[in-house]
């Protein structure tokens, strides 16, 4: 296959049926970069699998097909749109008949009302079914959360609206909606990980339970095409915003798309460029808290030396003038008792 430039790849691949976005436009663009690389049917259906199945190879790419992730309703008098992060229907048989449709929704920090907003995508999913069957077909939302912290709401709807007000006898009748599919990446061991992803959503897990447990990230080396690597560091630049995945995506872009590499081999040499920089950085700091500390310390001698003839000529000015005793003299001066065997000796040294 010959080299084309990724840009002109992405574009060809809009056609396909997973949304794409142009280089330059990751930075900040957290949800497009998420949804650019969980529409690749080979990354959705490892997802599923990691999280789910526990690695086990139950959803393949084959059998997952894209819908529409949006879904229209009217609220006061106007027309809105909701979008799901990205959504596939899995299919079984040569006739690919649908029998789930699921969505995948990628948060980075708590949501308490997480539960309500599933909730409206599964309502607006089973109403678009209603529109063309009479028979319905289940829907699952997958939320997969990638923040640091704990996710401290409770993922049932109930749980998270003001029942208080209501009446007693009314509360049990109020239907609840809860999230059960609910996976935190963190909550996976390096092990675990390793275990149940084979796709380059490896590396995206990987980073997220490094830098989540407050570790520098140190990418392993497994395998993957040059295509979905570029996405996983579009993906990390955007929802780090570090110029270091950005720099590295950019290397890819002239190589072969089916062309198989790591993550070691594009992300080492800018991780240790930084390195490097953080070397020099130190050594020059260190440097020079040593050359402060060698002034201050020459200065402080320099003073002390000073002090020292000074008084020691002060000593034996009242000596001789006063025809004082060295003891009588030091007390005149105010000095301490335990420098007092320092000048006796120098006194002794001047009297020579």
């Amino acid at each position: 296959m010959p080299k084309r430039n990724l840009h002109a790849r992405r574009g060809q691949r809009a056609k396909s049926g997973y949304s794409t976005y142009q280089r330059g436009r990751t930075h900040g663009s957290n949800d497009m970069a998420q949804k650019t690389l969980l529409g690749k049917n080979e990354i959705f259906a490892d997802v599923l699998n990691g999280f789910i199945f526990k690695g086990k190879q139950v959803i393949k790419a084959e059998m997952l097909q894209d819908t529409n992730t949006t879904s229209i309703y009217k609220a006061d008098g106007k027309i809105h749109s909701q979008d799901r992060d990205v959504a596939k229907l899995l299919t079984i048989g040569s006739k690919k008949v649908v029998i789930l449709l699921v969505g995948i929704e990628n948060q980075t920090r708590p949501d308490k009302n997480m539960a309500a907003r599933v909730m409206s995508y599964d309502a607006a999913a089973y109403r678009y079914q209603l529109t063309k069957s009479k028979e319905l077909y289940p829907v699952l939302t997958v939320v997969v959360y990638y923040g640091k912290e704990a996710w401290n709401y409770s993922r049932s709807l109930r749980e998270n609206i003001n029942m208080q007000v209501l009446p007693k006898e009314m509360r049990p009748l109020i239907s609840d909606y809860e999230i059960k599919a609910f996976f935190r990446i963190s909550d996976l061991s390096k092990q675990e990980i390793n275990n149940r992803f084979k796709s380059a959503f490896f590396y995206v897990a990987e980073y997220f339970v490094q830098t989540n447990a407050g570790e520098e990230y140190h990418p392993s080396a497994k395998d993957v095409t040059v295509e979905d690597l570029q996405l996983v560091l579009d993906m990390m630049n955007a929802m780090s915003g570090s110029q270091v995945f950005e720099e590295a995506a950019n290397t890819l872009n002239e190589r072969k798309e089916d062309e198989v590499t790591n993550m070691t081999k594009v992300l080492n040499p800018y991780t240790q460029v930084r390195v490097d920089r953080a070397i020099k950085e130190t050594t020059e700091r260190v440097a020079r808290e040593t050359t402060e500390r060698v002034t201050r310390e020459v200065t402080k001698e320099v003073s002390k030396e000073t002090t020292e003839k000074v008084t020691t000529h002060n000593l034996i000015s009242l000596i001789k003038s006063a025809s004082l005793t060295p003891d009588k003299a030091m007390d005149l001066l105010g000095i301490p008792e335990a420098e007092r065997p320092l000048y006796r000796k120098l006194l002794q040294k001047n009297s020579h």
